[in-house]
This record gives structure tokens, C-alpha cells and sequence, in this order.
């Protein structure tokens, strides 16, 4: 027997003996034809599904550019309002710190007529007693506030004065000043 004859020989036996191992439980499902191809793809569905949802990402990725540019222009006009806010601060802040200075509160005081007191007195609030006098201030009294210091104004120089050797050997010649030296 040739080779190929004894494998178709032993053929069936294999599948018998596989058979007889394998206990059979549940029994084979029918056979049935399956078609080559699809013959129909569908009717669109799936790609208008498809192409609604991208316009619809599209559209709601145009709104949200368009919601942030808004935000930036809002960003830009809110700075610049605070800088201007800011610059009118400083300026508010100046015009209080001048009405403030000592200067300014000496002028006011005397345009409503107050003098300054040389004696003071203070209440204790716990116990309420009053320590030390009060003497009602005069009216000859004013106040001096010194804002800047004032230099005194330079002394004027020296006048040259004329050599009397000079002039008592010469006393047709005028006598000359003398030139002063300079000096560093």
C-alpha cells in the first residue's frame, strides 16, 4: 500500500477515536448558507449621523473663539481703566498728603482763628482725673512752621585795602589795588 492509501485508511478511525473520547454534551447547531457579499450597505444614516456631529463640533468650536476674542477685548478696556483709576489714586493720594502737611494745617488753623497752646492737660480715662494745668492760649500768639530751611544771605567781600608803604614812595603815581590771589 502506498503512502497516500494508508493516511485515507486511517483517516476515519482517527475521527472515530476522537469521537469516542469526547463525550457529547450539546448537539451541533444546523448548518446554513452564508451570502459571498453584502448585497446593501444601508440607507445614509450613519453618514448624516457623522457630518451632523462634525458641523455641530465645528460650530461650537467658532463659538467658543468668538467668546474668547470677546474676553480679550474686555481684558484690554478693563486695564486700561485700571491704569487710569490708578493714575487718578496717585493724584487723589498727592492732593491728601499736601493738605496734610504741616504747612498747609498751620494755614488753616490760623484762617480759623486758633493759636497755639504752651500748656496742655490730659484726662485719665480709668478714674477720670486731669493731670497737669491748662492756660487758655493769647490771641498775640502765631503759629511758625518752618517748611524748608532758609540759608542766610552771604556776606558781602572785603574792600581792598591800599598799602600805605606803597603809597608814601610814589605820590605822583595812583596807587594800585592790589589783585587778590585766587584761590581754590
Amino acid at each position: 500500500m502506498s503512502q497516500s492509501q494508508l493516511t485515507t485508511a486511517l483517516a476515519p478511525a482517527r475521527v472515530a477515536s476522537r469521537r469516542r473520547s469526547m463525550p457529547r454534551t450539546a448537539p451541533l447547531a444546523p448548518l446554513r448558507v452564508v451570502p459571498a457579499a453584502i448585497r446593501r450597505t444601508g440607507n445614509g444614516v450613519f453618514a448624516v449621523i457623522c457630518m451632523t456631529l462634525l458641523a455641530a463640533g465645528l460650530v461650537a468650536l467658532l463659538m467658543m473663539n468668538t467668546a474668547l476674542a470677546s474676553g480679550i477685548y474686555q481684558l484690554k478696556t478693563l486695564q486700561g481703566q485700571s491704569g487710569t483709576l490708578t493714575d487718578q489714586q496717585e493724584q487723589l493720594t498727592q492732593v491728601v498728603d499736601d493738605l496734610r502737611s504741616p504747612r498747609n494745617l498751620a494755614d488753616r488753623a490760623q484762617q480759623l482763628g486758633m493759636v497755639p497752646a504752651k500748656s496742655m492737660a490730659f484726662i485719665r480715662i480709668s478714674d477720670g482725673s486731669i493731670i497737669g494745668v491748662a492756660q487758655p492760649a493769647k490771641d498775640d500768639q502765631r503759629l511758625n512752621v518752618v517748611t524748608s530751611p532758609v540759608a542766610p544771605p552771604p556776606a558781602p567781600p572785603p574792600a581792598p585795602t591800599p598799602n600805605p608803604a606803597a603809597t608814601a614812595s610814589t605820590p605822583a603815581t595812583p596807587a594800585t589795588a592790589p589783585t587778590p590771589n585766587p584761590t581754590p
